[in-house]
């Protein structure tokens, strides 16, 4: 606002022009503030144990005879500061101890197994030459036996026996679960849809067979059977498949 003759407080001897605003009056109670910027860049989060460990060794370097920071003032002590240094250091080694006695404890395991499968392989030669059959004495080792060899009886009923289509036209891949003692598998086949007699395709060892000179586009029923030491076992569940 600019000034009138009659504005209160101006006197006509102070310099004064009619039209010009007054300055303004500073205000002799407020206080300025200082706001506090952070200064060091630490970066800890980014730092492994060894850097941080090697950054306590600097500042300790720096701070030693520095006559800006009294050594009364300093927070943490001087002695508690290298305390915290040393422990880092120190549990840092401890960890890097451990770590190379992990590596090598596999690699020592191993050589103490291997000769302790020596070891008891020669003992158990040992005390079989010494007793020669006779499993009273051979049980009193402490050493596992051998179970006497079960006789093989009625051969069942082969289960899980599947049909899926071979990668010829006019075949089919059969596979089922293999019976413990079976000599041999016998497999038979017919025409499903109006069904035939059966026929006998394969008599094998193998747990698994391809069918080859089907028709491609009929249904066939197989089964199978085992054949062990007392004869031959009842037929298992039949199995249907469209050869390809």
């Amino acid at each position: 606002m600019a000034l009138r003759f009659d504005t209160p407080s101006l006197r006509m001897d102070e310099a004064h022009r009619y039209d010009e605003s007054p300055a303004p009056v500073p205000n002799l109670n407020l206080k300025s503030k200082k706001t506090m910027i952070n200064k060091f860049k630490l970066e800890l989060s980014r730092k492994s144990p060894e850097e941080k460990a090697a950054l306590g060794d600097a500042h300790i370097t720096a701070m030693t005879g520095n006559t800006d920071f009294p050594v009364a003032n300093r927070l943490p002590t001087d002695a508690n500061f290298q305390t915290a240094v040393d422990d880092l250091k120190a549990a840092n080694a401890d960890v890097a101890a451990k770590k190379t006695a992990l590596k090598q404890a596999p690699e020592t395991r191993d050589s103490k197994e291997l000769a302790f499968d020596v070891a008891i392989n020669s003992r158990a030669s040992y005390c079989e030459a010494a007793q020669p059959n006779n499993d009273a004495a051979l049980a009193g080792t402490g050493l596992p036996m051998r179970g006497a060899p079960q006789p093989v009886g009625e051969m069942p009923a082969p289960s899980n026996l599947r049909a899926t289509m071979g990668d010829e036209a006019g075949e089919i891949d059969l596979q089922w679960d293999a019976i413990y003692g079976a000599v041999s598998y016998i497999i038979e086949c017919r025409e499903y849809n109006p069904p035939t007699g059966w026929s006998q395709i394969k008599l094998q060892k193998q747990s698994k067979f391809t069918v080859t000179g089907l028709v491609s586009g009929k249904t066939y029923s197989f089964r199978v059977r085992a054949l062990g030491p007392l004869g031959e076992g009842p037929w298992s569940d039949e199995a249907v498949k469209m050869a390809s």
